[in-house]
């Protein structure tokens, strides 16, 4: 093999090695979880990726200070209870439209848009704020937030730490209250 061979063989490889290390790193990229707690990652500032699917189907990571109180409510169109949760939330969603410091983001297990909106016609429900909806097909956004229920509800602070969460369905919207009013002050679990 000549020097130039050598040298475009070694050049080849550590490029290859660098794309590999490069797509290693980016796969990492996770807010840390706490396998032996029953609650969600504690904060969504921690950096990484947490990737689910809009309506105009573009990617939107949830990693981040919010600026506002965050509810992420995750639900399935299989799961039973599901409808009537989603009902109480929009008349939660109706309450709060006008009010700025909070963001619903409503995290369905399903493969697409046009299977959640069938489901949603079928069930009678219209919901205020269509663009809340977004898609986690897969379900590793998820399984990386560590949610562990098929409805469950993660109440963040303006800072993107965890204030409180409610493991199973919840009573909207006065059940949700509560956990607004902690989220809204700041108050994290840890």
């Amino acid at each position: 093999m000549t020097p130039s061979r050598r040298r475009v063989f070694l050049f080849g490889a550590l490029a290859l090695f660098a794309a590999g290390f490069a797509w290693a790193y980016w796969l990492s990229l996770v807010p840390a979880t706490h396998p032996d707690h029953d609650h969600g990652i504690l904060n969504l500032d921690a950096g990484g990726r947490l990737n689910v699917t809009t309506r105009e189907g573009k990617t939107r990571n949830l990693v981040g200070r919010p600026g506002k109180a965050l509810i992420l409510h995750f639900f399935s169109t299989s799961a039973p209870g599901a409808a009537e949760e989603l009902a109480g939330i929009f008349r939660l969603q109706e309450e709060l439209k006008a009010d700025p410091g909070v963001e619903f983001v409503l995290i369905a297990h399903d493969r697409d848009f046009a299977t959640l909106d069938a489901w949603l016609k079928q069930k009678g429900l219209v919901a205020p704020a269509p663009a809340t909806f977004v898609l986690d097909p897969t379900g590793d956004a998820t399984q990386k937030l560590n949610c562990k229920r098929p409805l469950e509800t993660m109440f963040f602070t303006a800072e993107g730490k965890l204030s409180s969460q409610a493991r199973g369905a919840l009573e909207w919207p006065d059940g949700a209250m509560d956990h607004l009013a902690r989220a809204r002050g700041g108050e994290a679990i840890e």
